[in-house]
């Protein structure tokens, strides 16, 4: 079980920079900076000093592939998970702004919809594990996505925005988002053109920095349209992530891979087969996702 952290977090604002959050943690633990890099040294993470200096300074910033190091910063300094990396700017080119849910090929869609619900309850939770099946019917279709998820809060909040797109050409008016427990169904915002929903899960109260919570929901798609993969998308990475699929014994797959992707719509980082079991079922495990996608794809004929 994960424990809330908040009463040992530096008291710095939600807006403090990624600097001012990491100084304020460093001077909580007392560590100098030699210290902090041998620990990481231990950890098979190597960063100079100088480095490190720099990140505490503002002088520079950690890029992209600095993402395992700042977790590992994170645990020994003991702040919640995603506390320092959400202060990362992201990278983006000179005269452009950050965009939201940028993993996916639907991310316009989605932002116009997130202006109708809640744009700064966005980015404020990072999810710590998160427990996915997804059912295949006869029909070939995705018919219901149950998923648990455990997410800590980086910055105030008091509701989970949940992102969904269908098969090309459903109808998005069918899809349905459901809260089973540790949460209630909010307002759900719908884009027919991408086939795509947002959906607000909203907590029983507004949880500090450190706190955690536990929400069950479920997605049902009545489209009846056949798909040939699933994917979990991660903006800022570090989830563990367990993903089932379960297809109908009428209709099983020739082929079964796992896929991991930058983008959605980008080349699979991964070429490995996976094995279906007696029953049906396939799965993957990541103890800790990259931003981008984790899933799994297959054949049917």
């Amino acid at each position: 079980m994960v424990k809330p952290v908040e009463a040992s977090v530096p008291v710095v604002s939600p807006e403090a920079s990624f600097a001012d959050a990491l100084r304020q943690a460093i001077s909580r633990r007392g560590l100098a900076l030699i210290r902090i890099r041998t620990h990481l040294a231990d950890r098979g993470l190597h960063v100079g000093v100088a480095t490190l200096s720099t990140w505490q300074s503002g002088r520079r910033i950690p890029r992209e592939d600095s993402r395992a190091v700042i977790t590992a910063l994170e645990e020994l300094l003991e702040v919640p998970a995603g506390w320092l990396t959400v202060r990362i700017p992201a990278a983006r080119e000179p005269g452009t702004s950050p965009q939201p849910y940028a993993v996916v090929d639907y991310a316009e869609a989605l932002t116009r919809l997130l202006d109708r619900l809640r744009r700064d309850a966005h980015g404020r939770l990072r999810n710590v594990t998160v427990l996915e099946e997804v059912r295949i019917g006869a029909d070939r279709s995705a018919q219901r996505r149950s998923v648990i998820q455990s997410v800590v809060a980086v910055q105030p909040v008091d509701r989970l925005i949940i992102a969904h797109q269908g098969e090309t050409g459903c109808d998005a008016e069918q899809v349905t988002l459901r809260a089973l427990s540790g949460c209630r169904t909010g307002r759900i915002a719908r884009s027919p053109e991408a086939g795509a929903l947002l959906g607000e899960l909203l907590l029983d109260r507004v949880l500090a920095v450190g706190e955690t919570a536990v929400v069950h929901y479920e997605i049902d798609d009545p489209s009846g349209l056949p798909t040939t993969d699933y994917q979990r998308f991660s903006e800022w990475g570090g989830m563990h992530y367990v993903l089932e699929v379960q297809f109908d014994r009428a209709a099983l797959p020739v082929r079964v891979h796992e896929v991991r992707r930058r983008h959605t719509s980008g080349p699979n980082l991964v070429q490995r087969e996976l094995m279906l079991t007696p029953d049906g079922r396939v799965h993957v495990i990541e103890p800790s996702a990259d931003p981008g996608t984790v899933g799994i794809a297959w054949e049917w004929d």
